[in-house]
């Protein structure tokens, strides 16, 4: 049976195109669960109101940014797990 429970990670990649679609903020803050807030800004340039929603914000146990290479990624998610 297992005992722990089921983690959720985030890892920030480049965008692969030139033109940044959003922004975003990594806030992790020690005493709370780290978290990555996302903002869409809304194209005012259509001449018509947006009601969309600008900000999304997601918590999860660790945030990985983009200068996180593939060896951090498995020694922090991948090898706790298979190691037992």
């Amino acid at each position: 049976m297992v005992k722990q429970t089921i983690q959720i990670f985030a890892r920030v990649k480049p965008p692969v195109r030139k033109h940044q679609q959003g922004i975003y903020s990594i806030d992790e803050d020690e005493k709370l669960i780290p978290s990555l807030e996302i903002i869409l800004p809304r194209d005012l340039a259509d001449g018509f109101v947006n009601n969309k929603r600008e900000s999304y914000k997601f918590k999860f146990q660790r945030i990985f940014d983009q200068d996180a290479n593939q060896e951090t990624i498995f020694e922090n998610i991948a090898k706790p797990v298979a190691g037992r």
